[in-house]
């Protein structure tokens, strides 16, 4: 058996280090989702508690990874820009803290607190999230329902609100680029103007007393 040199033997192991270090992972970026500007705060007269119960996102973005559009339109994984959380968990949250804005101090019940007697529980189902040019669009559907215990005849809760539903509304905003903080934002707005129409519907029924 033939021996090689010292030195080369060296040179292999050294090549081979720096093929290693060559291959390591970019550093991963993480990002949240931000409160979005309320188009209008809501005002009714008697405090009404709420709290997004369940939310729903398409079954191909709840993942830690960023999705953003493809040249080929496609979604594309970027492996290394990622939600804080679970795209679910993010934008339950991040409805939460924009209905506080929008809602009056107090009457928001955050996702792992009990729901007090008579509030409002409300589901939302994101049914798409989708790119067209240089937009977004979130076609979102939502229920609002009194807490168990708390209704009373005709379909009112205790407060007097009566139970309020909407199907599929398409809110659109505007994506000037496709990198994943884009993403991220466009998110983050349509999020806001969702949370600016499930305000309102819960504030409906105060204004009609």
């Amino acid at each position: 058996m033939t021996k090689r040199p010292w030195w080369l033997a060296f040179s292999a192991v050294s090549a081979g280090a720096l093929a290693l270090g060559g291959c390591q992972s970019a550093a991963t970026r993480v990002y949240t989702l931000e409160v979005a500007a309320p188009a209008t705060r809501v005002r009714y007269d008697q405090a009404l508690a709420v709290r997004i119960d369940n939310l729903s996102v398409p079954a191909g973005w709840d993942r830690i990874e960023i999705l953003r559009p493809s040249g080929s339109g496609t979604l594309k994984i970027s492996d290394f820009d990622h939600w804080s959380a679970s795209l679910r968990q993010a934008a339950r949250q991040a409805l939460s803290a924009d209905l506080s804005e929008r809602l009056p101090p107090g009457s928001v019940v955050y996702p792992r607190l009990p729901l007090p007697p008579g509030a409002l529980g409300i589901d939302v189902d994101i049914l798409e999230f989708s790119f067209v040019g240089s937009r977004a669009s979130m076609q979102a559907s939502w229920v609002i329902t009194p807490a168990a215990g708390g209704a009373t005849a005709a379909g009112a809760t205790a407060t007097g609100a009566t139970v309020a539903q909407r199907s599929e509304a398409l809110l659109q905003e505007a994506m000037p680029s496709t990198q994943p903080a884009a993403v991220v934002r466009a998110w983050s707005d349509l999020i806001g103007q969702l949370a600016d129409r499930i305000a309102a519907d819960v504030a409906a029924p105060r204004a009609e007393n």
